[in-house]
């Protein structure tokens, strides 16, 4: 599945509801896990996606069921916002053989919360029980590419290491819930890995070979890259980190060198765009 099928639809929220469906998993397999897990990759969400284009056209054309379950459910987590956009898909049960039983099923030991299962469905094409994980992660890779712990978030706390090995050792450690038994574990984990300006080729073997990519790099190699210098930039909000964005919709656009890094101490994604407005690039670039 490429971009160009959730660039279809331009309302900000309808196009991101495409992107969750559409977009390419970031891992082929979960390293080490105590449990078998299958990855919900492209393959599975293909034909799931093609059923719901008639509900994403009408979403585009009257969005007020999509924006109201939204704000509804508001937070400013990004991570929240996909999961929330993920529900609202699995609540229109006829498109999908899903039905949920539970969101953000509290498991209890006596009074003392032991973990969370993000989903609890039953397949009904399967007649199984299931417990999906979600996340949505944007990671920079750091040499040698090849370590987990090597990728980091923007905020450095968060690397790609300890997210693999808590999904591994501990999200997918129960076995039941309310005496309905777990017989399949899935992962649903979306979102884009940046590589440094002098990548070889080699990385992680458990990621997905389609999986999202784009670049960091520091200021002054990005204001001497002559392909960024053709293309119009902005600084991209939170809200702007999934789906393709549309030049028109928020601050205006400049050229490399009329480009500012906002007062942070953390790496910021800048979008390019080229002259019809057209999503061209992504990058993470460091504080100058």
């Amino acid at each position: 599945m490429t971009g160009a099928l959730w660039q279809l639809w331009r309302h900000p929220d309808v196009r991101n509801l495409a992107w969750v469906l559409a977009s390419p998993a970031l891992l082929r397999h979960l390293p080490d896990s105590i449990h078998p897990v299958r990855i919900l990759d492209d393959r599975f969400w293909q034909p799931l996606f093609d059923a719901y284009r008639p509900r994403l056209d009408a979403l585009e054309h009257d969005p007020l069921p999509l924006t109201e379950f939204l704000t509804a459910h508001k937070n400013h987590r990004l991570g929240y916002y996909f999961e929330y956009l993920l529900l609202f898909w699995l609540q229109d049960e006829a498109f999908h053989p899903f039905r949920l039983i539970r969101h953000r099923a509290t498991i209890m030991t006596g009074k003392i919360t032991i973990g969370e299962l993000d989903y609890l469905l039953h397949n009904t094409r399967s007649g199984q029980v299931e417990h999906w994980e979600v996340a949505v992660k944007f990671y920079l890779g750091h040499p040698p590419l090849t370590e987990a712990r090597h990728w980091i978030g923007p905020n450095s706390h968060d690397t790609l290491g300890a997210k693999l090995e808590h999904l591994a050792r501990q999200q997918f450690r129960f076995d039941d819930y309310d005496g309905q038994v777990i017989e399949q574990r899935c992962l649903v984990m979306k979102g884009q890995l940046f590589y440094p300006r002098d990548w070889t080729g080699i990385t992680l073997d458990c990621l997905s070979p389609g999986h999202l990519q784009g670049q960091w790099l520091d200021w002054k190699s990005f204001r001497s890259t002559p392909l960024f210098g053709g293309l119009h930039w902005r600084h991209a909000g939170r809200d702007e980190w999934l789906a393709d964005q549309q030049a028109a919709l928020q601050s205006p656009l400049c050229l490399p060198d009329d480009l500012a890094h906002p007062a942070s101490e953390r790496p910021e994604l800048f979008i390019g765009f080229n002259d019809a407005g057209v999503e061209i690039q992504r990058c993470f670039l460091t504080p100058p």
